[in-house]
């Protein structure tokens, strides 16, 4: 088990400790780096581990019941992908979060996703679009939050594939794992939000029938809906924290 003292490191402001935010993983030994990745890349992203919290390798170690080599694989994982920082002389902590990073986040998408989709849906076949309506029905049904948010970026990214850009599905791609961070949340605590799958399905109606600038178009209104849900969202933990004072 690991000392509560190094616990309350990584738990940051929630004054979580890391067991509580990993409840519910196997303590069972494990010998690859990607679970470990994985499992603290869920719990960031859910929010029990919070931004600014500090990952001490042995605390991180010692809940999974692993050398240190493998965790700091993992933790260079997350670094890559924007979740964790490295910091000179002080370890590793998990990003912070702010309203200002998520609005240039939303910003970047309504910049970019039209950008790709004018590019891919003049190649895109009856069953890439097909497939994209499947994986949106997929991401309705499920249950787990990050599971619907990997399917909703898939159903996106079903709609760019065509337009033989990869590093700017990259680039789409990153955003999307920055916003759930402030989406999961948001979702975990209202839900989908009225016509959410309408509005997804309209997109894919627009590009059947070539209407590639109302598609464009929808795009960013689904954007701008979203900022503006995600920042009430903000807005209300903002005032339930100073309420708590």
């Amino acid at each position: 088990m690991i000392d509560n003292r190094g616990s309350r490191d990584i738990a940051g402001m929630s004054r979580m400790t890391l067991s509580d935010a990993l409840s519910g993983i196997s303590a069972v030994k494990l010998s690859t780096s990607d679970v470990i990745a994985e499992q603290l890349r869920r719990a960031i992203l859910l929010g029990t581990i919070s931004g600014g919290a500090q990952l001490k390798q042995n605390d991180v170690a010692a809940r999974f019941g692993v050398s240190v080599a493998p965790v700091r694989e993992a933790l260079q994982r997350l670094i890559a992908d924007g979740l964790a920082i490295l910091h000179p002389n002080r370890g590793v902590t998990v990003s912070p979060t702010s309203e200002q990073d998520f609005l240039e986040i939303a910003e970047l998408r309504a910049l970019l996703e039209p950008h790709a989709l004018r590019h891919s849906a003049p190649r895109l076949t009856s069953a890439d679009l097909q497939y994209s309506e499947d994986v949106l029905s997929k991401a309705a049904q499920a249950s787990d939050p990050l599971e619907r948010a990997n399917l909703h970026w898939e159903f996106h990214r079903s709609l760019y594939k065509r337009a033989e850009r990869p590093r700017l599905l990259a680039q789409i791609g990153a955003l999307y794992q920055g916003i759930n961070r402030y989406l999961l949340p948001a979702w975990a605590k209202s839900g989908l939000s009225p016509g959410w799958v309408d509005s997804h399905l309209l997109i894919v109606a627009k590009i059947r029938d070539g209407y590639l600038d109302e598609a464009c178009r929808l795009i960013v209104d689904q954007t701008d809906a979203s900022m503006r849900r995600v920042q009430a969202h903000l807005h209300r933990k903002e005032l339930s924290k100073k309420e708590e004072k």
